[in-house]
């Protein structure tokens, strides 16, 4: 007997549970100054939430905040995806003559730049104090 895909697909088979995936990835926008912007990222930054992570950096973006504080310190996997909208936010940073600073606790964030050989492309610290801290170091504001 030949199934068509409305019938294949229609739902899980009776033996398997069905996994609901909900808030894969959340955002979390503050400013602790007019001229700084920080989001906290929580969850996987893959290849399904990347998109999202791309629009919110972009929102963020313009606000024109002169500097943007990514923290990534929750951030449970950092895969290809994730990386190429890192790089896109650090290009057009430098395009918009801001500073973008990321908080890297995490180890699958710290890990995936340097396998790849883009840590060096981002100013990395590892706590909030330590980023405000570099906002008073002699940047000057953009905004």
């Amino acid at each position: 007997m030949s199934l068509n895909n409305n019938e294949r697909f229609s739902g899980p088979p009776p033996d398997r549970s069905v996994l609901e995936v909900t808030e894969v990835l959340r955002f979390s926008v503050c400013r602790p100054r007019r001229d700084i912007a920080v989001m906290l990222v929580v969850g996987e930054i893959d290849l399904g939430t990347a998109p999202s992570f791309r629009d919110q950096l972009r929102r963020l973006f313009g606000d024109g905040a002169a500097m943007v504080v990514l923290d990534l310190s929750p951030v449970t996997f950092l895969g290809a995806a994730g990386l190429r909208v890192l790089v896109d936010a650090q290009t057009q940073a430098e395009k918009t003559r801001r500073r973008m600073v990321l908080i890297t606790e995490a180890r699958c964030v710290d890990r995936a730049l340097e396998v790849t050989g883009l840590a060096p492309s981002f100013h990395r610290v590892r706590s909030l104090d330590a980023a405000l801290a570099d906002s008073s170091a002699g940047y000057e504001e953009t905004a």
